[in-house]
């Protein structure tokens, strides 16, 4: 059984960084106003403590390689979950296929029994269909495509989603391989499928007037039909032309010059291969802001990605990489860290000198426990 013992730290052996703990006077100085909770500048913002020090610290870049060393205030930093993203790209129409659940459990009993819609659109074309479905199983996902590949005589290359269970499981993927379709999913909570999400307003929207103007909520019996031909025979301002035609291979050039065509400027990355970072932190729907919004984790990132906004593969500090790539709105640039906190001691060996603890370190998964000699170990 672990022993429970909070509130300790232990050094890794790694060198020390000296960003974030500035020596002398300037550190002692920024330090005593920061951690002062009766001074104005005390655990605020960059600015006011700027403002504060300034007879003492003419360089605002010495203010923020200070605050980057301390957790206090890049745990608690605000985190940006609304930002431009680049674009989703697809070569030609059927190349990726964007797929998400509506949610219309409200309205089952009006609709004998369907609790979701599987709505499905092309990236390229913004072709679009959707499919009544009674339950989220990977069984109803399947065969909501099948009835899907029953309508339609298209199919698409890439299909993407996010990491649900219905759509993330080996059954699904199976019957997609034996259409020759790659799944894909996104690892965004905020984005997921975005042009998909964009879509489903847009019916429901038409789909709840109509249920104004009758008074009854039933959409199963043609109305859902209806309303999604209208939508792929509406001008779409996007690719300045209605869906139908946009997926003839006629126009494919002429589409693919209105997404693409215009050269777009690449954003100079704020970091670099090598920088420590924190992650945003996925926040659940009733919590507060005011709690953390970075992960107490640290990673470094490995490879910059150029792009009109650029992104950045990274690695935790074990070097196993992180799925995915981030935009620089989801890091945040910290100092080398050398002080790490320990959560709890999982088990002891040895005696005297040769005393070793198995830790737990705060913030980080267990495969990352190690074993630490008790005399590195430093209260705080």
């Amino acid at each position: 059984m672990a022993q429970r013992k909070e509130h300790r730290a232990a050094t890794r052996k790694r060198q020390p960084s000296t960003e974030g703990n500035l020596h002398g006077k300037h550190g002692n100085h920024l330090e005593k106003i920061f951690y002062d909770p009766s001074h104005d500048a005390g655990f605020s913002t960059p600015w006011r403590l700027w403002n504060a020090s300034k007879k003492h610290v003419e360089q605002k870049e010495k203010i923020s390689e200070f605050l980057r060393g301390q957790d206090t205030y890049t745990l608690h930093a605000p985190a940006r979950r609304k930002f431009t993203r680049n674009k989703t790209y697809a070569d030609v129409a059927d190349d990726c296929w964007q797929c998400d659940l509506s949610d219309m459990q409200a309205l089952k009993e009006d609709n004998d029994g369907f609790a979701y819609l599987l709505c499905v659109i092309c990236v390229f074309s913004r072709f679009d269909w959707c499919i009544p479905i009674k339950n989220k199983t990977s069984n109803s996902i399947k065969n909501a495509f099948k009835v899907l590949f029953t309508k339609t005589e298209r199919r698409c290359t890439r299909l993407v989603g996010d990491k649900g269970s219905e759509f993330e499981n080996n059954e699904f993927k199976r019957f997609l391989k034996g259409y020759g379709i790659e799944y894909y999913h996104t690892n965004n909570p905020d984005t997921k499928a975005s042009i998909c999400e964009r879509f489903q307003r847009t019916i429901k929207t038409r789909l709840f007037k109509v249920f104004t103007q009758r008074e009854k909520y039933r959409y199963i019996d043609g109305l859902l039909d209806q309303i999604v031909h209208a939508y792929n025979n509406t001008y779409h301002r996007t690719i300045r032309m209605t869906p139908t035609e946009a997926s003839s291979p006629t126009r494919t050039l002429e589409v693919y010059n209105i997404l693409y065509g215009k050269e777009e400027t690449k954003k100079r990355p704020k970091l670099a291969v090598g920088d420590y970072v924190r992650i945003s932190r996925e926040k659940k729907h009733f919590e507060k802001g005011y709690t953390w919004n970075w992960s107490e984790e640290i990673f470094k990132v490995v490879k910059v990605i150029p792009h009109n906004n650029p992104c950045y593969k990274i690695q935790d500090l074990d070097g196993a990489n992180i799925i995915g790539s981030f935009y620089e709105a989801e890091l945040q640039k910290v100092a080398k860290p050398d002080l790490f906190k320990i959560a709890y001691i999982v088990k002891t060996k040895g005696k005297g000198d040769s005393r070793q603890h198995l830790v737990h370190w705060r913030g980080y998964p267990e495969k990352s426990r190690s074993w630490v000699f008790a005399k590195d170990l430093t209260a705080y």
